[in-house]
């Protein structure tokens, strides 16, 4: 492939090149060098001054002399969040490979209604011995900017009192029992 051939830099144009090439040198702390005088550039219609860029007078010191950078370490990562379930189970569960006990489906229901029947099935379902419940809420709303009360409401209603003391874990279902549109309810044992 051949190279480009552009334009030759005229004499004005390697003059200001010189001038920031000289400007942009190191300087010793001793040797103080004069400012360079403008250099006039010509455009097609108005006759330009430029000054050039003045060099800082000093560097910074940002270490004192003699001192080395401390070795860089990693942070530590974050420790996993515990959620109240062995490993074996919390795996069983976000595959999809543990069957749920039981089911409420709160679609179709208001949102007093629909929380009646929670706190309702939770405790018949925490008296019965069972442990892993699936809530549907489905998706509602149209998009996911705005979810539909009862999918925003429900695990509010989990969190709160009498419901909160029987409840070991929530997280959203596998797609294959309802994905995001439902959730696992973990019940702690019954004593």
């Amino acid at each position: 492939m051949s190279r480009r051939r552009g334009r030759s830099p005229t004499t004005e144009e390697l003059a200001l090149w010189d001038e920031i090439a000289v400007s942009l040198r190191r300087r010793t702390k001793t040797a103080a060098t004069p400012e360079p005088a403008p250099v006039k550039l010509k455009s097609a219609s108005v006759n330009v001054i430029a000054k050039p860029v003045s060099a800082p007078t000093q560097a910074i010191a940002l270490r004192p002399p003699g001192r080395a950078a401390p070795p860089f370490t990693l942070p530590a990562a974050p420790a996993p969040r515990p959620s109240g379930l062995d490993r074996a189970t919390e795996t069983r569960l976000r595959k999809g490979r543990r069957a749920p006990d039981a089911r409420l489906d709160l679609h179709g229901m208001t949102a007093q209604r629909a929380h009646r029947a929670l706190i309702g099935f939770v405790e018949q379902s925490s008296a019965a011995g069972r442990r892993c419940l699936l809530v549907i809420t489905g998706k509602g709303g149209l998009n996911d900017a705005a979810p539909g009360v009862l999918h925003r409401e429900t695990p509010f209603w989990l969190a709160a009192p009498p419901l909160a003391d029987m409840i070991v874990n929530v997280t959203p279902a596998h797609p294959r029992h309802g994905g995001g549109g439902a959730l696992y309810v973990y019940l702690k044992r019954r004593r």
